[in-house]
């Protein structure tokens, strides 16, 4: 009796299986241009094209680096791991160029 549950659960295993496309098959160009989110890329920027850095404000640098501070506190600890340490952060990579 085992044996023969085992021999039908095992025939009907491929029954389930999906039909799921083959990974390394090429994509027609209509499948290409299916995907709205994919863009294609732009002119590349050449080494003159880039815009210029924003000035530095040493005000808003130093304001966002207590901040970083405090939300961080001492290395190792705890907060370094929070949300606020990470918007912390992100702010002060950001007044900070």
């Amino acid at each position: 009796m085992r044996y023969v549950l085992l021999v039908v659960s095992l025939a009907a295993v491929p029954c389930g299986a999906q039909d799921l496309p083959d990974p390394g098959r090429r994509l027609s160009e209509q499948e290409q241009h299916a995907d709205p989110d994919k863009r294609t890329p732009q002119k590349q920027a050449g080494p003159f094209d880039a815009s210029p850095m924003p000035r530095r404000n040493d005000q808003a640098c130093e304001g966002a680096r207590k901040n970083y501070q405090m939300s961080c506190k001492a290395v190792g600890s705890q907060a370094q791991h929070s949300r606020a340490c990470g918007e912390a952060y992100a702010l002060y990579r950001q007044n900070c160029p």
